[in-house]
């Protein structure tokens, strides 16, 4: 049982050690992760997956109605997940950078085969 002990509190501490010095960047991963995980703004990323996209486009690609859609939008863009750019009268959106678009392609690799 001491040996048993032992083991787990060397665990621990090679734990604590790992996670300690990267502790900023958990949170950092945990926070951008739960922005991902509503529904409303995973059919967002599909939509974008085929490129950028006007909030009109979204609105009729993803069928959520614009007051809503521009809410996930806006915290979307906020979180870092996409960036946004104005032409003329139209705000066009997209995935901030390629890293997040293939997180994005491996989220629906495994849930949509």
């Amino acid at each position: 049982m001491k040996k048993l002990l032992n083991k787990n509190e060397s665990l621990k501490s090679e734990l604590s050690k790992l996670f300690g010095e990267q502790e900023e960047n958990i949170e950092n991963a945990a926070h951008f992760l739960k922005v991902m995980s509503h529904p409303a703004r995973l059919r967002i990323l599909c939509a974008l997956r085929e490129g950028e996209q006007t909030v009109q486009n979204l609105e009729y690609y993803t069928g959520i109605r614009q007051t809503t859609l521009s809410q996930h939008l806006s915290l979307l863009k906020t979180r870092g997940v996409l960036a946004s750019r104005r032409e003329s009268t139209y705000s066009l959106y997209r995935f901030s950078n390629e890293k997040i678009a293939g997180l994005f392609d491996l989220i629906k690799e495994v849930f949509c085969p």
